[in-house]
């Protein structure tokens, strides 16, 4: 996977009279991703930088690209998994909007997911993400695409949160704190990421797991936003009754079955997060 990612990274095409470099930050302390990234280096096109954060998390890995990227002087970060690759003209969008957009705002760009075979056919719409425009203004995002302008995380000390390392989100709740302070987030809809589904996610069981993580993260956006425990509480609370309901009524349609027991999995999430539970659904690696 990360081999195709840095192929598609070679291959993108470059905004003119911009310095473009490639760190890839690995968050296994044996390196297991080091000969790969060997493999490609002396061909290459860009500079390649190789950084192992032995610190299990993914919040330790996201803070090391954040620091790799203040060492070099970076004006800008930009974030995109190892299980993605990138559209050709990628690049010149992302960065086109957000200097357009005054190189100061947030830019999130669109993933298209790609399922396996084996799914069913209805399974697209669990993982295929809100159709948004171009220019529409987010009150947070998430960093499977994503430009961040670094005098903004240097002036309001920006970093992901360390103290649930396993709990997923904390990408959710760094851009909240952003927007929050005045980072304004914009979507641009032709900045282009694909991804492929596993088959081991391809399922009612780990979208399950997905969900109730989700929720407890949203419950904790919701909160930093504003919105007080209890409201939230509650909230979650009616979707989980009406989601519930919908199941128990057995409605005759899988794909139907499926949306209400997974709204009630978020909204069990939401609930259980507004009362200070938490998720370790990132502990393993396959998550």
């Amino acid at each position: 996977m990360l081999r195709r990612a840095l192929s598609s990274l070679a291959a993108v095409e470059l905004p003119e009279s911009v310095e473009v470099s490639v760190t890839v930050v690995d968050n296994d302390p044996a390196g297991s991703a080091r000969p790969v990234v060997q493999g490609v280096e002396p061909t290459f096109p860009l500079p390649l930088t190789y950084a192992v954060e032995s610190r299990r998390g993914i919040p330790f890995a996201r803070n090391r690209c954040l620091d790799e990227a203040q060492g070099k002087g970076a004006d800008y970060l930009i974030f995109i998994d190892d299980d993605e690759w990138v559209a050709g003209d990628w690049l010149q969008k992302l960065y086109g909007f957000a200097h357009d957009a005054g190189d100061r705002a947030v830019v999130c760009g669109s993933v298209i997911s790609l399922m396996p075979a084996s799914a069913p056919d209805y399974f697209s719409m669990f993982f295929s993400r809100k159709r948004r425009r171009t220019g529409e203004r987010l009150p947070y995002c998430a960093t499977n695409n994503v430009l961040i302008p670094m005098a903004e995380v240097r002036r309001l000390g920006l970093r992901f949160d360390e103290n649930r390392p396993f709990a997923g989100g904390e990408d959710v709740l760094f851009f909240t704190e952003a927007n929050l302070h005045g980072v304004a987030i914009f979507h641009c809809a032709e900045a282009v990421v694909y991804e492929d589904v596993p088959e081991c996610r391809a399922t009612i069981r780990w979208l399950s797991r997905r969900k109730y993580s989700v929720g407890i993260t949203l419950a904790r956006q919701k909160m930093r936003a504003g919105r007080s425990r209890g409201m939230v509480l509650a909230s979650a609370l009616v979707q989980l009754l009406t989601a519930s309901l919908v199941c128990l009524l057995g409605i005759a349609f899988n794909r139907q079955r499926s949306r209400a027991w997974l709204r009630a999995c978020r909204s069990a999430g939401m609930a259980c997060g507004a009362l200070g539970l938490e998720s370790q659904f990132y502990r393993s690696a396959n998550s």
